[in-house]
Order: C-alpha cells, then structure tokens, then sequence
C-alpha cells in the first residue's frame, strides 16, 4: 500500500465500473469481478449500458433456481448449500468472483416488493437457511455478500426511509439473520442498505459498520455499498465503507479535498482499503471452471422446485392417477410462466420449461385457454375460458402476481390475485367444480375467493426455469409435496400487523416487532390466519408417536434434547419437517408466544417408523440485552413446542433455566419505585429506611417524583439528593 500513489488509493475506494473493482496497474494480479443473482448468477456477453442492465439479450444463459422463498420453503439445508455450490460453479466459469446475494432481510409485510428475493418472516429460518446457502457458494472459493445490511424490508422510499428501533429489537429480529451468517459462515461481502437507520444512512453509520459489524461482531471481510448508495463519500470510509458501488464514483473529488484539508486522514483511507487487498489476495486463488454442465444444474434446480412447493388445499383430487380424463388448463402463466421476480433476480435460464408443455405430456386429452393476458381480459378470452372449463373433466388454473404488481423496486398495493384473474375464476367455477388451482407469487396472498371453490391450491412460488416438471410430478404424485410456508399467510390484509402504516414514506417505526411481526404477532394474539407458519400438506399420512425431553445443562450444544418417534402410516413415502418453539414465560420480559429454535426435515417411508433426535443448544434460549450489549441467557422457564407447524403442536415441555443470567429489565426513572423493589431492592430498601417507608399506591408513581417528594418532606439536602441519584442511575445503567 506504500507504492500506491494517493490518488491511486482514492480510485480503489469505488468501483471502476459497474461489476468490476480493484483494476489498477499498481496492484499486481486481476480486476475483481461480481455479479447479481440469489437465484442464479446473471452475467453479460458484453458491456451494456446504464439502462440496459436487466434486459435478457444482453445475457448469458445460466441456471435459474427457485426463488428466495421458494427456497426457504423446502426448509432443507443440505439442499440449498448445494443450490450455493452449483451456482459458485456457474461464477467461476463466467470468471465472477463474488456473488452479490444472498438477501438476509425479512419479510415484514406480505406487500413487500422484495419478498420473493428474502428467505421468511423468521430470523432464525432465514439465518439457517442463508448460512447453507453462503457456505455452498464459498465452498468453491467464491465470494458471497449477504445483503442488505440492515432493514431494508420495503421498497417504497428505500433509499431515503429513516427506521427508527431500539437497539434489541434490531439484533434480536433483523440483524439476527447477519449476525449469525457472519459467525458460522463467514461470508466475504456484506452490502450496506439504502435506508437510513435511526437517522444516519446505513452506508455511513458508525452504529451499523464500526460498533456492531466490526467491534461486536468481529468482522474483518469488505462491506459495499448498495448501488448508488452512499450519500457523504467522506463519512461513509470513516465509519467502515470500503466500497463505492457502482464506479467511478462521483465523490472522488470530495475525498481528495478531506485530504487535503485534513478531514480525512491518508491512514483512514488506508484502513478502509486492508479489507480488500485481502479480498484480492482471495480472489488469486480462485481457480476457473473451463466447461460446466448445466444440464445437471437444471435438474438440481428441479430436485429443489419439487421440494419447495406447498400443497395448501387438497381434497383429495391429488394426486391424479387418471391420466386420460379430459383436462383444461386456464391461464396465460401455462403458456408463458412467471418465474422469477425481476430486478436484480433477473437471470437469463439456460432452460425454461412450459406448464403447458409438461402436462401435455402427461395427459392425453388437453384444451387450454389463455383466460387472461398478464393483468387484462377480455370477453373473448373470458368465453374461451369458460368453454374449455365446461367440456373438461378437471381443470387447472395458472394464476399468481403480474409484473406490475410485484417486482423490485415498488411495494405491492394489496394482496389479491390480479382482478381480472379473479374474474376469470369466477367464471368457470360456476361451470366446473373440479378446480386445481397453481400460484405463482413471491409472498402471501389473500386466497380466500378462490380457497372456498378449489379442490386443491399449490402455492409454487416463483420457481425458475425448472417449475414445470417439478410441478407436474407433484400433481401426479410422482413426488410428495413437501414444502412449508416460510411466512404466514393472513385471512386478509387489514389483519398484518403493519396495516395500515406500510409502506410508510418518510420514516417507520420497528419497536414493537418483537411481537408484532409475523406468526410471533399471530399466535400470540390467537388470531385466526388462512394458513399458519410452517403449515404444508402431504398426501403421506405421517404421526407423531412419542416425544421425549432430556435436559443435560452441562452441554451447551445439546442443553435440551428431544426425541419425536414419527410413524408413516401410509403407503406413500414422504418427508416431514419436526418444527421446535421456545417461549419464555419471564414477569416482564417482552416475548412472542414462540419462536422457531430448531427444525429438522426427514425422510419416511412408506409403513415405516423413524426416530427423530434434535438438539436445542443454550443460545436457543437467548434474548438480546441492552445493558450488555449482546445476546444472553435469563434465568426462569421456558416452554418448548414440538409440531408440524406454529399452529398443530403436538408436544408442550417446561424447562426450568436457573445458572445463568437474572433477568432485569432497563428501567429509567420514569419507571414506578414498584421496579425498584422488584428488581434493585438494594435501593427500594435504602430510601425506605433512610427517609419514610411508601404506601402501596406511591409505589406507582414514578422513580423521580418519589424521590421529589422526599427531598420536599423529608428536608433531604440537595447534595445529599443529588448523589442519591447519581448512585441508583449509575446501577439502573441510565
């Protein structure tokens, strides 16, 4: 770094081009090249314009897997390290060396625009989930950049929303996914958020990149900004920003003048660039991939679409053994599939398979209608429709989001299904009572106009290039449906949490998401929802036998052990997914009803018996503490739930947690002196033998106003008052 000239160094703090950094003829060893694409990697023939960059002509074909929460909806982490792995592959032969992906943040809204892109609606499914995911990329020595770093949940004003939160709901909830990708996986890259946090943009937050990212979380790898991101160049490589994204950047003038002016020392410039002369160093030891077969990525693409499907309703239509009934397939999707999200998802798929090709295979008698064209119809199209629904003995209908109403870059209005889709619908089930009906979407939907003339619903999210096959198979029973909701899906939209204030435009408030994000917002409050977290049907008929509990408070790997003896008693095999929830029932302790702490997906086969052991180890109890900063375990008791989703639980124990941390909650003088005799009876007792006991009802004022009114009665001295209170607020940390 000492050869380097000093505008040298300004220039390798940015980008030197839009998916390029670090090219310098100073620096010995090659440009650093990334690209986007959680669902594949998406790279160029050629260079293209600002304004070209999602257009597919200017693509390479690659392999496009299932969508974020498709993913995540197979609840299978071996699976997704693998999607990890093949896409790394797919890097290195397109001589891409970090992936920008995967999306950490959660869906707090179903009318997130980005919903399709982030894992779930729970920090700990989404931090398993993302984990597997960065290993499998980086287990071919290529980078990932887990993004975007942090709460960046909404579309709407992304790059100028100011979230306001306290410190433990942030990490508790929606750093949690960072914190724990960072720990056990390490990733290369974390791409800073937009939006501003508490005030400050996060691409310049001191709070966010000095004191969480790399002081309590020891980070050393190199943070990025989001496209287009940072606002105060300067500010941003003083509070940890080692790149400017894209480049060259426009700031570099304002770096040379802080220079100069000594606002902006050479030695902070130079700490700003140590992380990534590390990365150069990494990305010398990438080794590229001359041929690679995406005709075996394609069917790993499948294998993981057959396994993130969710069956919500089925009477008993599925599986279909009759393949020479007459059958009609209705929707524009059958013929031209939505299959991923756009925006930075968008990937050129090496191949792309047709609902309506697939089931043409597999049935020998097929009509089809378009129904609808993107969001329209017509009254053509509507009597097509309901002639093809008329002459056959069982229909299919293809629905899901349109473009225009869920892609990045824009939060969704509502819930519903496009009205002319609707409209559609409506029509022919009033002339065919044997509906199957195929959604392809990024997040929840309101289905109840649907769920009530449906003989079965498949939620297939966006499923890549490989959805057709994989959702054939499961219609004809060659695979068991598997997946499970990785976000509750309400009865309506004015029952979310956030109603109502999503999508706010200048600033939004966080606090309460503890509890109010969510299933923890549902089934703490016993709402009714349409389809609960976890939920997922099988055409296997699997129960839960025996459950057994073993605390072993000497192992903090395995500090509650459980055993679920699971017996498939059917003829079909399939998997199931064991589901575990803590709560903690502490006086004053802000918790949900449960959380998820540990799963584990199985396989059974058919007639036959598995036991199921999961290990829940001490940090599954752990609660965020502002007093020290950092995550804990309280004394007091826990409930732990066994079952196959939030809502079906089959097994309640208790465990009582007594040798670590005393739960006391931060309190500040505005507190009543009740908190005091609870919590710090030190000084409860102190005031109360030096000056006058407290009837019951003064117990309810406030800290401050007891004390006043000592000072005022009692002819307590001001001294005497004020080092009073400088000793209790010293041990409430106020």
């Amino acid at each position: 770094m000492k050869k380097l000239p000093l505008e040298e160094k300004i220039k390798l703090t940015s980008g030197q081009g839009n998916w390029h950094l670090f090219e310098s003829d100073f620096v010995e060893g090659r440009k650093i090249n990334v690209a986007d694409g959680p669902h594949g990697v998406r790279v160029y023939g050629k260079p293209v314009n600002d304004g070209d960059f999602l257009s597919k002509r200017h693509l390479q074909p690659t392999t496009l897997f299932p969508s974020a929460s498709a993913m995540a909806s197979t609840w299978n982490r071996d699976l997704i390290e693998e999607v990890g792995r093949l896409i790394a592959r797919e890097c290195r032969h397109h001589q891409v060396d970090v992936l920008l992906g995967p999306g950490m943040n959660l869906k707090r809204s179903p009318l997130g625009g980005r919903n399709f892109e982030y894992y779930s609606e729970d920090p700990y499914l989404t931090s398993e989930i993302g984990q597997h995911f960065v290993q499998g990329v980086q287990s071919e020595n290529i980078g990932a950049c887990i993004k975007h770093f942090g709460l960046n949940e909404q579309e709407t004003m992304r790059r100028f929303v100011d979230v306001k939160i306290d410190e433990r709901t942030m990490h508790e909830m929606y750093l949690y996914p960072f914190y724990k990708v960072i720990k056990k996986a390490n990733p290369w890259m974390i791409m800073s958020s937009y939006n501003r946090l508490n005030g400050e943009y996060a691409s310049e937050s001191s709070y966010l990149l000095q004191d969480v990212l790399r002081s309590q979380w020891d980070y050393d790898g190199v943070v990025v900004s989001d496209w287009g991101a940072v606002q105060d160049k300067v500010k941003s490589i003083k509070n940890g920003m080692n790149l400017d994204m894209p480049g060259p950047s426009a700031f570099e003038k304002d770096v040379k003048t802080a220079l100069d002016n000594g606002t902006l020392t050479e030695e902070e410039l130079d700490d700003s660039l140590k992380p990534l002369f590390d990365l150069h160093e990494k990305v010398k030891t990438i080794e590229p991939l001359i041929t690679i077969d995406l005709d075996k990525h394609h069917d790993f693409a499948r294998k993981v679409a057959g396994e993130a499907i969710v069956l919500l309703e089925n009477d008993g239509v599925l599986p279909i053994k009759n393949t020479k009934q007459k059958v009609g397939i209705i929707g524009q999707f059958a013929k031209e599939p939505r299959i991923n999200g756009g925006g930075s998802a968008t990937v050129k798929p090496h191949k792309q398979e047709v609902s309506f090709d697939e089931f043409s295979k597999a049935f020998t008698n097929v009509s089809y209608a378009d129904g609808y064209q993107e969001d329209e119809t017509s009254k053509e199209l509507l009597h097509e429709a309901v002639k093809v629904a008329r002459e056959s003995e069982l229909v299919f209908f293809f629905t899901g989001t349109t473009d225009t109403i869920e892609t990045e870059g824009k939060d969704r209005d509502h819930m519903s299904l496009p009205k002319e889709h609707l409209q559609v619908f409506d029509e022919i089930r009033k002339v065919n009572k044997n509906i199957v009906v195929i959604l392809s979407n990024g997040s929840a939907l309101d289905l109840r106009e649907i769920k009530a003339y449906s003989r079965a619903i498949l939620e297939t999210w966006f499923l890549g290039g490989a959805a057709a096959h994989a959702i054939v198979d499961i219609v004809m029973g060659r695979i068991n449906p598997s997946g499970r909701l990785q976000e509750t899906f309400p009865l309506k939209l004015e029952h979310t949490p956030h109603y109502s204030t999503f999508p706010p435009l200048v600033s939004v408030d966080y606090h309460h998401d503890l509890i109010m994000n969510g299933y923890r917002y549902y089934d703490t409050h016993g709402y009714d929802v349409l389809y609960p977290f976890g939920y997922g049907l099988s055409y296997a008929d699997i129960d839960y036998k025996d459950v057994s509990w073993m605390m072993n408070p000497a192992s903090k790997n395995a500090f509650v052990a459980v055993d679920v003896t699971l017996k498939n008693d059917s003829d079909i095999d399939g998997y199931e997914t064991v589901q575990v929830y803590i709560g903690a029932n502490i006086d004053y302790l802000v918790k949900p009803q449960k959380e998820l702490k540990a799963f584990e997906k199985v396989w059974i086969q058919a007639g036959k018996t598995k036991k199921v052991h999961i290990e829940l180890p001490l940090e599954a109890f752990e609660t965020y503490d502002e007093a020290h900063h950092g995550f804990v375990v309280y004394n007091g008791p826990y409930k732990i739930s066994v079952g196959r989703h939030s809502r079906e639980i089959h097994d309640i124990n208790t465990v009582e947690i007594t040798d670590q941390t005393r739960y006391i909650p931060r309190i500040t003088f505005d507190y009543p002196v009740k908190f005091l005799e609870l919590f710090y009876p030190k000084w409860f007792n102190y005031i109360e033998n030096h000056y006058k006991p407290l009837w019951w009802h003064q117990k309810e004022e406030p800290i401050w106003r007891a004390l006043d009114r000592y000072k005022r009665h009692q002819n307590v001295g001001e001294k005497e008052m004020a080092e009073l209170v400088r000793k209790i607020k010293e041990d409430l940390d106020v």
